[in-house]
């Protein structure tokens, strides 16, 4: 399959699974499921695009209170706005970063860069908590419990950069969907392609603040070019990590059909309830 991004001026990895097509012979609707990294720097015509053309009716926004109050929403004519924080604020690290980024962020740098870390690894962990960590599975028990709500328009879901917390989010709705996994991992790492210019402009961000602080502008290049490349972990996508989700699941509940049942609330009547909500037969 061919997956898009909604074409918009100040978003770069915003997408509608409309198209994507079940193991039951059912594809989700258009303009009904979008997912999305941060809408900070939306403009005006993406707004208005969004709330007319979409019919964005549901904005879900997985950061915390911090990342939201430094980069809120902005407001989307017809949308109704729903905070559901999927990280602990001590996390906060992990997904967000660049020249605004808050206080602590050089120590982040400093582990990413060093010899000794192994970035596969240390993002795989991160993804074994969105699962393991209860809250965690509570606030996407409420993602599921919101589009579940009754809505005559789209619901749109984002997190910062739109891969991590939306990437498992979107996982385990595109599983409860029926969409087979091979699908469901080719869009998890379409973020890679989506995401390749604001991940360049990310990390020469960090490297200069570095730079600045720590005087790293007088490292041989071989060095530098090492650090780059381990900053680039933090802002790519792996499916080592969504494997690692969904592998613990099926170890630890026995298959993603038991952990979306009793831990997101989706027993069979709620599945179908969903896939008659956001799919159709496919024509």
């Amino acid at each position: 399959m061919d997956i898009q991004r909604i074409t918009l001026e100040g978003l770069h990895n915003t997408r509608d699974l409309g198209g994507f097509k079940s193991t039951d012979g059912r594809q989700i609707r258009y303009k009904k499921l979008i997912r999305s990294g941060e809408l900070y720097r939306a403009t005006e015509n993406d707004k208005i695009r969004l709330s007319k053309e979409y019919h964005l009716k549901k904005i879900i926004d997985f950061r915390t209170e911090t990342e939201r109050s430094g980069k809120p929403d902005p407001e989307i004519d017809g949308a109704v706005y729903i905070a559901d924080p999927i990280l602990k604020e001590e996390t906060l690290g992990i997904t967000r970063a660049g020249e605004d980024a808050p206080d602590g962020v050089m120590q982040l740098i400093e582990m990413v860069c060093s010899e000794s870390f192994d970035g596969k690894a240390y993002m795989s962990s991160i993804y074994r908590e969105m699962i393991s960590d209860a809250r965690s599975r509570a606030q996407y028990r409420k993602f599921f419990e919101i589009l579940l709500e009754p809505s005559d328009g789209a619901v749109l879901w984002h997190c910062s950069a739109g891969k991590d917390r939306v990437g498992v989010g979107t996982a385990l709705l595109l599983t409860a969907l029926d969409i087979p996994r091979p699908l469901i991992i080719e869009d998890y790492l379409k973020v890679n392609e989506f995401a390749a210019q604001a991940t360049e402009k990310s990390v020469r961000a960090m490297l200069a603040r570095a730079e600045k602080e720590k005087n790293w502008g007088t490292l041989p290049e071989t060095v530098r070019a090492s650090h780059i490349r381990h900053l680039k972990t933090m802002f790519e996508v792996d499916a080592a990590y969504i494997n690692t989700v969904f592998e613990m699941i099926e170890q630890q509940w026995g298959s993603t059909g038991a952990f979306l049942e009793s831990e997101m609330g989706l027993d069979h009547t709620a599945i179908e309830k969903l896939k008659t909500m956001y799919m159709e037969a496919v024509q």
